[in-house]
């Protein structure tokens, strides 16, 4: 449900969750850019994402970075990863964006895979195997002409879009809510000045 007043796609729950997962913890982002990027993790990370990252925050990241469509997002607000499209779409015909739509589709596959690994890690659960292989999108030998275009457009798109993607998530989350104690000595530190 939207707040009043709401003005981002995160309600104040889910900003408190940010904040309280990721303020001051870029561990823990770039070991969530690990996995979005396909690199090993080192049992230390394992441990990080099966304790911080709970099926809350799952879902909080998940609105951020493959958002479905739905009426809980305030006005102006409704995130699509098919927006990249609209442009193009006034311009262009059905086969010159065929390998576009082809593009996008594997650019929202990658990422539900992705999202399914962090789920298996989370949980402790066997992580599946990799279907679409990211540092294969950007291998040009020996593939049709039109296979390099999709692939290397997906490829391009995702390195361009995990990072501040993550880089959001850590501007939002910002620094962690101020405890009762620090407030009150931050307002005496304050008021003998």
């Amino acid at each position: 449900m939207v707040e009043n007043n709401q003005q981002f796609i995160f309600n104040s729950n889910e900003l408190s969750l940010l904040k309280n997962t990721f303020a001051e913890n870029d561990a823990l982002l770039y070991t969530i850019r690990k996995v979005f990027l396909q690199f090993d993790l080192t049992d230390k990370e394992v441990a990080l994402i099966k304790t911080a990252i709970t099926p809350e925050v799952r879902q909080v990241l998940r609105k951020r970075m493959l958002p479905e469509l739905t009426p809980e997002y305030p006005l102006g607000q409704i995130p699509s990863l098919l927006t990249t499209l609209t442009d193009q779409l006034r311009v262009k015909d059905i086969e010159e964006m065929r390998p576009q739509f082809q593009s996008k589709l594997l650019q929202e596959n990658y990422l539900k895979q992705c999202f399914a690994q962090l789920d298996a890690i989370a949980m402790g659960a066997k992580v599946p195997a990799s279907v679409i292989d990211l540092h294969e999108l950007a291998n040009m030998d020996g593939k049709p002409q039109e296979q390099v275009f999709v692939e290397m457009t997906a490829y391009l798109f995702l390195l361009g879009y995990i990072d501040p993607m993550l880089i959001l998530v850590r501007s939002i989350a910002g620094e962690k809510e101020e405890t009762v104690e620090k407030q009150k000595e931050r307002m005496t530190r304050n008021s003998n000045k």
